[in-house]
């Protein structure tokens, strides 16, 4: 019995349909996969350092007073569409850290979170990482289609243990609490870090060196003190160490000496503080 001519034109039809629409699937499937891949691509942008700018963004720390938390207060973020935060720290000789997002929808221009030493659970029960002293902090920040990173040190003391000497991460700051006219017990903990930007400076001042924070419990003022700092280079002719008062949202410098390279004065109070010279 023959074969049936239409029946065989129907089939090859079919095969060739088929494999036509196997085609036009895989070549879709890739177009598809492609512009997904290409949008992957322009999502993941490579972190740049960002060296200190002056008139850039900061995060100044604050402890909280029982030691356990600190508040992390992040300002000029008006410009950014993505903040992410890193807390790294040792407890008890092991690392440990925290880190999260900041909601940017609002387009602040500063925004505070408190970060915990430890964790707490749905109950309400918490359990707080001990001895926690030194540490970073690292600031993943995103704007457009660049993203930035800021690395920063901190450190955590309590100056009755310290005996008044207040130091930073890297020990280029000193502070001496006044012990005189101070119970240092009651100020708990200071902390202090180095800023990746600075509140704005005095016209014609430029700073020299880093700027750092040195800051109590945010209900607390810090006592009267003397400030050391030590520069890697001469400081210029001019300089003097100066404080940065949020309550007074302005700048006070401080009759400054200058002996082999370090810087000190006696101050009023803590907040900002850095070597300010005349711009040139």
């Amino acid at each position: 019995m023959s074969d049936n001519p239409n029946s065989i034109f129907a089939n090859k039809v079919t095969l060739v349909l088929a494999v036509i629409a196997v085609l036009v699937l895989g070549l879709g499937g890739y177009v598809v996969y492609g512009k997904i891949s290409a949008g992957q691509t322009q999502q993941v942008a490579e972190e740049v350092d960002m060296p200190f700018d002056p008139e850039g963004p900061y995060a100044i720390l604050y402890p909280r007073a029982d030691g356990n938390a600190l508040v992390l207060d992040i300002k000029r973020t008006g410009s950014y569409d993505q903040i992410k935060y890193e807390l790294t720290y040792n407890s008890e000789g092991v690392d440990r850290g925290a880190q999260g997002d900041i909601n940017t929808k609002e387009k602040k221009g500063e925004y505070e979170q408190e970060i915990l030493f430890g964790s707490c659970s749905t109950g309400g029960k918490c359990v707080f990482d001990k001895d926690v002293e030194n540490g970073t902090l690292t600031l993943h920040i995103k704007k457009g289609n660049t993203a930035y990173r800021m690395i920063t040190q901190w450190h955590l003391q309590k100056p009755d243990v310290a005996l008044g000497i207040l130091t930073s991460g890297d020990d280029h700051l000193t502070y001496k609490i006044d012990q005189a006219t101070t119970d240092l017990s009651l100020i708990k903990y200071v902390i202090t870090n180095d800023l990746s930007g600075a509140p704005k400076l005095p016209d014609g001042k430029v700073v020299v060196g880093k700027v750092y924070a040195v800051n109590s419990p945010q209900a607390k003022e810090l006592p009267k003190g003397v400030v050391t700092i030590e520069l890697a280079e001469d400081a210029p002719i001019g300089s003097k160490i100066a404080v940065f008062n949020d309550s007074k949202n302005s700048w006070t410098e401080y009759d400054t000496n200058i002996t082999d390279g370090k810087l000190t004065a006696s101050v009023d109070g803590g907040g900002a503080i850095t070597v300010l010279a005349p711009k040139k």
